[in-house]
């Protein structure tokens, strides 16, 4: 069993990656068997993480994996990428811009950087905050593991890069998606499997957890969520949080719109910190970062 996730076979062949609380990965990932080949999507911000991801690809599958997908720039879902570097790597254009504009070039600097982190967030282990301390012990245990794997990283980009689209044709299809606008990011790659109605959303959905909205467009987002609801998904393997029922790609929109609608209104003047969460996300999980975002896109702040 892996350590730094648990693997769910969601769908005929589509099994969900989900993240543990042990800090090597804090985002979701997918293994995709087509009958003759498997694909990955995402990798997980460690090779630790990821090097138990690629093992459990012939656990799952008794087949070795084929290519690796990243849905998005950011770390927690490239930083494992090292391990799947003699396989394609599909991206977009956009994203290996920003992929290799978010990774420092010296690891030396990146290591005192996270030591830096790791003080501050130590200091808030013992806080009589219990929210706090939770934060705390999540950050200490991830940014850990990242200062572990900084001795042996190397970057690895995507090097088959899509416009539009991509069909992979196996025993079975998967289509590859970009989503047409600014989403989650300037470029996010979600799939559809057709056969078993399943769509790996990567950060495009999060399931009832208060999405990072600072790099995206909450209501263009809402548009590709709205595309991927009306392809009446069964299944939904969220970036973040477990996985859903396809019915909650549109209760996703709708909190994005919602989302869009609040920042408005502190772009009119209401205070983020007290602005009111979008319906039916009261008791979705890490509001903080709900009024992080808002704040940043409302007031650039």
């Amino acid at each position: 069993m892996p350590d730094h996730f648990t693997l769910d076979e969601i769908a005929d062949g589509v099994f969900a990656a989900v993240a543990t609380a042990t800090g090597a990965a804090i985002s979701n990932a997918a293994i995709i068997d087509l009958g003759d080949k498997a694909i990955v999507f995402d990798a997980f911000q460690t090779a630790a993480a990821a090097s138990e991801l690629r093992d459990a690809v012939a656990e799952a599958t008794g087949k070795s994996a084929y290519l690796l997908v990243n849905s998005h720039w950011h770390s927690d879902h490239t930083g494992g990428n090292q391990v799947f570097e003699d396989l394609p790597i599909v991206g977009t254009a956009r994203m290996v811009e920003l992929i290799a504009e978010d990774t420092p070039d010296d690891l030396d600097a990146w290591a005192a950087e996270i030591d830096g982190y790791l003080d501050t967030f130590r200091t808030r282990l013992d806080s009589d905050d219990a929210a706090e301390r939770a934060l705390a012990e999540r950050r200490v245990a991830s940014l850990q593991h990242i200062r572990d794997g900084i001795p042996g990283f190397r970057l690895a980009l995507p090097d088959l890069q899509i416009g539009g689209a991509m069909v992979i044709e196996g025993e079975r299809r998967v289509e590859l998606l970009v989503a047409p606008e600014v989403a989650h990011t300037e470029s996010d790659i979600y799939a559809w499997v057709p056969d078993t109605k399943t769509v790996v959303a990567g950060d495009l959905v999060w399931n009832r957890l208060h999405p990072r909205i600072r790099d995206g467009n909450p209501r263009t987002w809402a548009d590709s969520v709205e595309t991927i609801s009306l392809m009446e998904p069964e299944h939904v393997v969220p970036g973040h949080g477990r996985p859903a029922e396809g019915a909650f790609a549109a209760e996703m929109a709708r909190y994005l719109r919602g989302v869009a609608d609040v920042i408005a209104e502190v772009r009119n003047g209401a205070d983020p910190d007290s602005v009111r969460l979008p319906q039916g996300s009261e008791e979705w999980g890490d509001e903080s970062r709900f009024r992080q975002g808002v704040r940043l896109l409302g007031t650039g702040d």
